[in-house]
């Protein structure tokens, strides 16, 4: 139920309304954006919410139930706040917004919440972007519970794989410089010292360079410090590019849970059940 305050509820009962689209989004790194359907920048709150960029956003799809709502957001692909680079390096993936209207000529009328979310598919067009906005009803979505599986179904460091990603005793994530790059998707730290496959199905987050805050799946590590990502780069990658890299699990049990983190207690699968076969076979 929405709540409006009395200012708010008297001027749109007056017929002629001066309302405006405000929208406010928080990417990951905690950055916020925020911009308006307005001709002008208003201040809302102490954000200032910008009409440069050019703000339109479609008819808002309300769906009943459990079903997700989505809208589209278009703005302008001028590279000024959207940057190509940093839309297809994932800057912007699971950004939060808030929706609302407000009215321009008295901004103390407060706001009338329109929807809240997180960013969904984002399309570089020529000229504009058109960014998906799904609601907070996507979790519903979500299945709850897990089937049996051979492999693990626990994320490595996550609270049921219980692995401390940040102990000093073990190098599961690691800082360093890049010495040498074949190319935007392999790369090379010639000191790094672990063995090999240690950072596979790992990630690895750059620190400076021209793919700052980025964060990319790694796809194979070699014993001399060679990366391979899962997809290259958008931005070119250089030789003295600082990153951080966090180790990988294949979610087996004996190559990973046990020889590699010994682990085996908090292992969340069933390696060694039996198959299909094995279940309806004859005693």
């Amino acid at each position: 139920m929405k709540t409006l305050s009395a200012g708010m509820i008297t001027h749109i009962s007056g017929g002629r309304t001066t309302l405006a689209e405000g929208l406010k989004i928080t990417r990951s790194d905690g950055e916020i954006y925020a911009f308006t359907s307005h001709d002008v920048s208003d201040t809302i709150a102490g954000i200032t919410y910008d009409a440069f960029p050019g703000l339109n956003v479609s008819d808002i799809v309300v769906a009943s139930g459990s079903a997700v709502g989505t809208l589209e957001l278009t703005t302008l692909n001028d590279g000024v706040i959207f940057s190509n680079a940093e839309i297809f390096n994932g800057i912007w993936r699971n950004s939060l917004f808030d929706l609302f209207r407000y009215n321009f000529e008295n901004i103390s009328d407060g706001t009338i919440p329109l929807m809240s979310g997180r960013f969904g598919e984002v399309t570089i067009k020529e000229k504009h972007l058109v960014i998906e906005l799904r609601d907070l009803r996507q979790y519903l979505q979500q299945e709850v519970g897990a089937a049996s599986s051979r492999t693990c179904r626990y994320r490595v460091g996550d609270s049921r794989c219980r692995i401390d990603l940040l102990s000093t005793d073990h190098p599961y994530t690691v800082a360093g410089t890049l010495t040498s790059v074949t190319s935007n998707r392999i790369f090379r730290d010639s000191s790094r010292a672990e063995a090999l496959d240690w950072f596979g199905e790992g990630s690895i987050e750059f620190v400076t360079g021209n793919n700052a805050g980025a964060t990319f799946k790694i796809k194979e590590y070699a014993a001399n410090g060679t990366f391979t990502l899962a997809l290259p780069a958008f931005s070119t990658v250089q030789v003295g590019d600082t990153y951080i890299a966090v180790v990988g699990c294949r979610r087996r049990f004996d190559e990973d849970c046990v020889t590699k983190f010994a682990n085996e207690l908090n292992f969340g699968g069933e390696p060694h059940r039996k198959g299909f076969n094995g279940v309806i076979q004859i005693p």
